[in-house]
């Protein structure tokens, strides 16, 4: 191999692979979707038809915060994914890149909270090979390793949001209610009598 079989500019190997990644991480987070979507209505059916002593499980207070904290949590990473996968058709995966590690960072803690309820509301059904869950169980964990570690994404996340923030210009907070007092008596004057 020489230098003809070069693809881009020479030390340009990062970029080209980012940009790639970028699409990959955003097909993760749509197959991570359709993964906790199945998860979800398997947890659902469970919930409406295992019987206890004294009533099915969709009757229990605790049964129905997970399936509201699960159906939320779907509901606020599918839209993440969509508008991250609008913004890159608007523009690049480079433009997009706080949101595809946004989308990279919720998959895996949405993948592993929702196969977690279907997995527990199942109880030793959800751990066996009987049902999928167990296998989805086992792949969580790599959901938080693939495409980098999250908290390497985190941090990028972090980085490129506190580029549209700057520091107080005084000694406190800009939102320091004693000074934005002193502020609004300056302009309006004293309306306290």
């Amino acid at each position: 191999m020489g230098a003809d079989a070069l693809l881009g500019e020479e030390g340009g190997a990062f970029a080209v692979a980012q940009a790639r990644l970028g699409g990959g991480r955003v097909h993760h987070a749509m197959r991570t979707v359709a993964a906790v979507k199945r998860a979800f209505d398997m947890m659902c059916e469970r919930a409406l038809s295992r019987q206890t002593v004294d009533g099915v499980l969709a009757d229990k207070q605790l049964v129905q915060a997970a399936i509201a904290d699960s159906y939320l949590q779907i509901q606020q990473f599918r839209l993440l994914v969509l508008h991250t996968a609008w913004l890159i058709d608007q523009s690049s995966t480079k433009e997009a890149r706080t949101q595809i590690a946004a989308c990279k960072v919720a998959a895996a803690r949405v993948f592993h909270d929702v196969v977690y309820r279907a997995m527990h509301l199942h109880g030793a059904l959800g751990v066996s090979t009987d049902t999928p869950l167990a296998r989805l169980w086992q792949s969580a964990p790599l959901m938080g390793i693939m495409d980098g570690p999250t908290e390497v994404h985190q941090a990028s996340i972090a980085r490129r949001v506190l580029r549209g923030y700057s520091p107080s210009p005084g000694l406190w907070p800009s939102e320091f209610l004693p000074d934005k007092r002193a502020v609004a008596h300056t302009k309006y004057g004293d309306f306290s009598s």
